[in-house]
């Protein structure tokens, strides 16, 4: 009897505060509420992001997205960082290193394919998923904020969810605001994401303070 209870004992000692990976329901935002033209028209300012494959901890500021629709279902896409420091050396320097993102169903908008541009024009190659996942709803045409994550988190940690960062897809998580300094909605974002299931103790503070963000594009519309 006693081995059976020390047992139950162990089993309810491993399984409490386990989370179920991906969380019940996690998926990209409805497109009731998400506008892909009024999403891309202005640059995006990362606040917070767990470091990647491709964007490593010293390569954490001024970090920015900005995007520019090509066709329905293709977006450019131009990521910015800084290597280093502040208005250090730009980590990428020239357009050798093209994203490109694809909707794989218009109906479905905030659910991209992001990769390198293929050689042919033909969509992204080498691609991994790229899903807004919470937004701002006060206006849909002027969001001011957006959770972006490499698809769903599979992998339990600190009693919530994560990615397995195996390589360049699926991982990823950022808190994007329209404002280079944005605490207020960085905090609110922390909080949506920690509702969404998602570990937010991994994400590292992205310096924007002082960035002159040179040769970064910027949407024309």
């Amino acid at each position: 009897m006693r081995v059976y209870l020390l047992a139950v004992l162990l089993l309810s000692a491993t399984s409490y505060g386990a989370a179920e990976c991906p969380p019940p329901g996690f998926d990209s935002v409805s497109p009731d509420v998400f506008d892909l033209d009024a999403y891309i028209a202005k640059p995006w300012y990362i606040q917070e992001q767990i470091p990647v494959a491709y964007q490593t901890v010293d390569q954490l500021y001024c970090v920015r997205a900005a995007y520019q629709r090509l066709e329905d279902d293709l977006v450019q896409v131009y990521n910015y960082a800084n290597q280093g420091e502040v208005n250090g050396p730009n980590q990428v320097t020239d357009d050798s290193f093209k994203l490109l993102g694809e909707i794989p169903d218009l109906s479905d908008p905030a659910k991209l394919q992001v990769g390198i541009s293929g050689p042919f024009g033909n969509g992204p190659i080498f691609s991994g998923p790229y899903w807004v996942v919470a937004i701002d709803e006060t206006d849909i045409t002027d969001p001011q904020w957006a959770i972006v994550t490499g698809g769903p988190p599979t992998v339990e940690s600190n009693g919530a969810c994560l990615f397995e960062s195996a390589g360049f897809n699926g991982d990823g998580f950022w808190l994007f605001s329209k404002k280079p300094v944005d605490p207020e909605n960085t905090a609110l974002m922390r909080e949506k994401a920690a509702d969404l299931g998602l570990d937010v103790s991994a994400l590292l503070p992205v310096e924007q303070e002082g960035c002159n963000y040179d040769g970064a594009f910027t949407p024309s519309n």
